[in-house]
């Protein structure tokens, strides 16, 4: 099967930044979510698939994927970047029709498994700094049995 020249064009582009957003060290992650895509003078609305090159609360990825659009009942091909924050997304992307091999431009957002950084990142420190078991103080102190006013443990 032949395909045309942009699609093996777009592929490429989505392929390497894949394999380059994707260290040793890093743990990808899926997400599922709505697209919204601008292009050809219209707003297309959509539910998409993304990979992520990792999946680290509060930091900012790269992204591959697939979106199937409900107003032109189309594929569409995505690669671009996306916030993580705790359990969702919100990305930017590039799209090309896998069709008609139109490209636009597209928004994100939905949900993703996303961990926390290793160290905390979740409050919970301890009052010299040191990173504590990521709880808050009030969720450490309701977890050992105390109860939690305005001014502290009891």
């Amino acid at each position: 099967m032949f395909y045309s020249r942009p699609l093996r064009r777009f592929a490429l582009i989505c392929a390497l930044p894949a394999l380059l957003a994707t260290p040793v060290a890093a743990d990808p992650t899926i997400g599922l979510g709505l697209s919204f895509s601008f292009g050809g003078g219209q707003v297309n609305t959509g539910v998409g698939l993304r990979v992520f090159s990792d999946n680290r609360r509060d930091s900012v990825v790269g992204s591959v994927g697939v979106d199937y659009m409900f107003g032109t009942q189309s594929w569409r091909g995505t690669v671009g970047a996306a916030y993580l924050g705790n359990n969702a997304y919100i990305g930017l992307d590039l799209g090309i029709g896998l069709g008609d091999g139109a490209i636009d431009f597209g928004v994100g957002v939905g949900g993703a498994n996303t961990k926390r950084a290793p160290g905390g990142g979740g409050g919970g420190e301890t009052a010299n700094g040191d990173p504590g078991n990521g709880l808050s103080p009030e969720d450490e102190c309701l977890a050992s049995g105390g109860f939690w006013t305005g001014n502290g443990c009891t």
